[in-house]
């Protein structure tokens, strides 16, 4: 017996099981963005940053040459000194080319400020690295973060931030997110309601001293429904009026 025509099988099998795991599919393009359309999930205000008010990170993968069944699998991590720490692993199993949508939503706090990144497989194998940073919205005073939201976790992170409310809500949310303030500082914030003569109409205010990092609810509550109209919130340090934001009620 030829001694050869053994080893030319195993040859053979191994040209055959690298075959079959071969695929046509690569990633065209990836990118992290604020949003996505919600038919074609292209991505909406692409990003290479985030804020530590968004409660839905979006990474948008266009592939191409995908046969069906090619499954995709993002991981997301933070980038640790040397380490990673794993937040969210996804996979999605594809019919054909297109975009897909990877999604990491945070429901009951932020991510802390730093490098981030994500890891984008095919059928298992590694393809590419999209980086990222978690950025305050606002680097240069003590309230680093601040949003109008319908919604907020219990340690006051806003899981639903828009800058229009429901007429007739009871409740409306500025949470703010402060660090590196001194002791004894305080926040406020004072809610007006807009005028059709251009001016202001006080509703309320509030001030509290918060010493140390986080997140502070404040909020609107009218028992009656907030009516429609266009409405706006001074956010205090220290009796200093910080930031303004507005939103409507419609």
């Amino acid at each position: 017996m030829n001694r050869m025509f053994p080893i030319a099988i195993a040859a053979l099998l191994l040209l055959v099981a690298q075959a079959c795991t071969f695929t046509t599919a690569h990633i065209e393009r990836a990118v992290l963005a604020h949003g996505v359309d919600a038919e074609s999930k292209e991505p909406l205000s692409e990003t290479t940053s985030f804020h530590g008010s968004d409660a839905m990170l979006h990474c948008a993968v266009l592939m191409a040459n995908t046969p069906s069944g090619t499954v995709v699998k993002a991981r997301w991590y933070a980038i640790l000194d040397d380490t990673q720490e794993v937040l969210d692993t996804t996979e999605i199993t594809l019919d054909n080319s297109g975009w897909i949508d990877f999604n990491l939503t945070l429901s009951k706090t932020s991510l802390p400020y730093g490098k981030y990144a994500v890891d984008l497989f095919i059928d298992g194998k590694f393809a590419q690295t999209v980086p990222f940073t978690i950025e305050p919205e606002f680097p240069d005073g003590v309230i680093k973060e601040a949003v109008i939201a319908r919604a907020l976790s219990d340690s006051y992170f806003p899981t639903e931030a828009s800058t229009s409310v429901p007429a007739g809500a009871a409740y409306v949310y500025a949470p703010v997110y402060v660090s590196g303030q001194p002791e004894g500082t305080a926040f406020g914030a004072s809610w007006y309601q807009h005028t059709s003569d251009g001016n202001r109409a006080t509703i309320t205010s509030f001030e509290i001293d918060f010493d140390q990092e986080g997140w502070i609810g404040f909020s609107l509550h009218l028992p009656q429904g907030i009516p429609a109209g266009s409405y706006s919130v001074d956010l205090l340090v220290n009796g200093e009026v910080a930031h303004t934001l507005e939103f409507t009620a419609d």
